[in-house]
């Protein structure tokens, strides 16, 4: 089927503290791994950004699955495209906490800095989620 890559966006039910999320990825980096899945997954004040890449026929039901994970809501697809190659083809998941220092490196993102992260600042403009995932590829904090 190919393969894609899947970005979307969701808000946390409560504050995660760092051992909910290490225990994400205590999950989520096995099974990846097992699954030829890459991506990143970034968190910042309730607010999850996530890219999976790797075979349509594993990432699309991969996907659903987590749409119906009770920690978060409001989840929304940011973007689905076919790709040649992997963006983060060296993490089964990278994960970075995302903090005001970190972002404001990052050119343009001025808006995403003044308030708490909205959905739809990433899907009125998917492009804004792929140079933020991106900033953070070489960034993984645990």
């Amino acid at each position: 089927m190919g393969l894609i890559s899947l970005a979307y966006v969701s808000v946390s039910h409560h504050p995660m503290s760092d051992d909910e999320l290490l225990r994400i990825l205590e999950v989520a980096r096995p099974f990846n791994q097992s699954h030829s899945i890459t991506g990143m997954l970034l968190y910042r004040d309730d607010f999850f950004i996530q890219v999976l890449e790797g075979e349509s026929s594993v990432v699309l039901p991969l996907y659903e699955k987590i749409k119906t994970d009770p920690r978060h809501h409001h989840i929304l697809e940011v973007y689905r495209t076919p790709i040649q190659t992997r963006t983060f083809a060296q993490w089964s998941m990278g994960f970075n906490r995302v903090d005001d220092a970190a972002l404001s490196a990052i050119p343009g993102f001025t808006p995403y800095l003044e308030n708490k992260p909205e959905p739809t600042f990433f899907t009125s403009q998917p492009s804004r989620a792929t140079q933020l995932l991106e900033a953070f590829k070489d960034h993984v904090y645990f």
